[in-house]
């Protein structure tokens, strides 16, 4: 007898074939499709986790952007701030020494307006008492004598001033 029959042989290889076909149709085919479909899905999950990532840094840059743009414009603002009340402090003192100085010379003026105030009538009583002496040392001299009084207060204005 012989160890291999034909019949046999033949048999288990049309098996084989059609365990072949069989496991191709409802596994390989499925399983590989999983395999793919699942590989396709981490590929997907990984290019999105990329653009995700890339994405947060492009925002991460706008945001350091805009807070060094924030933190220079309040720089700004401090600095025109500081600048406006350096100005105007500036101006206020200057207004100040204007307005001191105006201060002094009308104080200045009023003293020069008392004091020839307090001349003319120093010198007016001085022109009375003169009149009244030489009215009281010649006779009869009118005090009311306004012409008298005035010439007398010229003369010695002219001599009061030299």
């Amino acid at each position: 007898m012989s160890l291999i029959n034909p019949y046999t042989f033949i048999f288990t290889i049309i098996n084989l074939v059609v365990l072949y076909l069989i496991l191709r149709k409802f596994l390989f085919k499925p399983v590989t499709q999983f395999m793919e479909e699942r590989s396709q899905r981490i590929k997907n999950s990984l290019d999105e986790a990329d653009r995700k990532v890339h994405e947060a840094n492009e925002l991460k840059a706008q945001y350091e952007e805009i807070l060094k743009k924030a933190d220079d414009e309040g720089k700004a603002i401090i600095d025109r701030a500081e600048k406006y009340a350096k100005e105007k402090a500036e101006k206020i003192i200057e207004e100040a020494n204007i307005e001191a100085k105006a201060i002094i010379e009308r104080a200045k003026e009023e003293a020069e307006t008392e004091k020839i105030k307090a001349m003319h009538d120093l010198r007016v009583s001085l022109s009375h008492l003169i009149i009244e002496a030489a009215s009281k040392a010649i006779g009869n001299i009118n005090i009311d004598d306004d012409k008298i009084i005035n010439e007398v207060v010229k003369e010695a204005g002219a001599s009061w001033n030299k």
